[in-house]
């Protein structure tokens, strides 16, 4: 990818959410925070790449991936009032349709464009379907680990500010100060698929977050997990549940022993312009 068609891309999702303001400069609070985390997320695609010393077109691919990600979300919010994914629509799959209905991507070269696609489509899913291309799949991988990385700062400088009030608006049904589900539990100590189901409380949605390391792919995102200190912030924030600390002292530890470096970090599998 071209640097002019990285700004196309970052021109062309400003531009898509301009048209969810309720006035010139006025998004919801939910919606604010959506694209806020948009920069930070293709933030981290970009910083992340750059450290696995991927090949300066495949950054960009990296970033624009990040600016992508979320689009879904600005249309589930308008439509439904809310950002759950499980009472209105997967947000994944409503961004790919966005996009690729678009025509945004049409002047990129195919590989290209369904790499893009896929990551838009699969980088909330649970697992990673066996269907990814291969091109593809190193960039699925990078969004992933660069959405979740800047849920961690998100959530933190929320219960920082107001104990994460706005969660409940952003998930129905959710009890900010209920306690643990054990059900919750269960699964995260069999490291069973989770059913978002389960998630009732801010104490439930704080496991959950803390379950996600067993599903980080690359070196630079476990260390900046570790230098942010994010384990110990979920851990300040969680009831005082025997069960839930085990849990928390399991995954520090998968956290602190795990390999710096696994197969594939060095660089992604496609050059997509190799001649610039």
């Amino acid at each position: 990818m071209k640097t002019e068609q990285l700004n196309q891309i970052q021109s062309w999702v400003e531009g898509y959410v301009d048209g969810f303001r309720q006035a010139p400069a006025d998004l919801p609070p939910p919606l604010a925070l959506k694209l806020d985390h948009t920069r930070h997320v293709a933030e981290n695609a970009r910083e992340i790449a750059r450290e696995l010393e991927w090949a300066p077109e495949d950054v960009r691919m990296a970033e624009a991936l990040g600016w992508l990600h979320d689009v879904g979300r600005f249309s589930q919010f308008a439509e439904f009032g809310h950002l759950h994914d499980a009472s209105s629509v997967n947000h994944g799959l409503r961004g790919f349709e966005i996009v690729r209905d678009s025509g945004l991507l049409a002047p990129l070269p195919v590989v290209c464009r369904t790499s893009l696609l896929e990551g838009i489509r699969h980088h909330n899913a649970k697992t990673i379907p066996e269907t990814i291309s291969p091109a593809g799949l190193p960039f699925l991988k990078l969004i992933r680990d660069a959405d979740k990385l800047d849920i961690y700062r998100v959530v933190a400088e929320e219960i920082e500010r107001d104990g994460f009030q706005e969660l409940a608006g952003l998930w129905p049904h959710i009890e900010l100060r209920g306690p643990v589900n054990p059900r919750l539990l269960r699964e995260i100590r069999t490291r069973r698929d989770i059913d978002i189901r389960h998630v009732r409380s801010l104490a439930d949605f704080l496991l959950l977050q803390a379950f996600w390391i067993y599903d980080l792919h690359y070196a630079p995102t476990r260390v900046r997990i570790r230098r942010r200190h994010v384990l110990e912030t979920i851990g300040n924030h969680l009831p005082d549940d025997p069960a839930a600390r085990k849990i928390l002292d399991e995954i520090r530890n998968y956290l602190r022993d795990g390999a710096e470096r696994k197969p594939g970090d060095a660089a992604s599998s496609i050059r997509t312009d190799p001649d610039e």
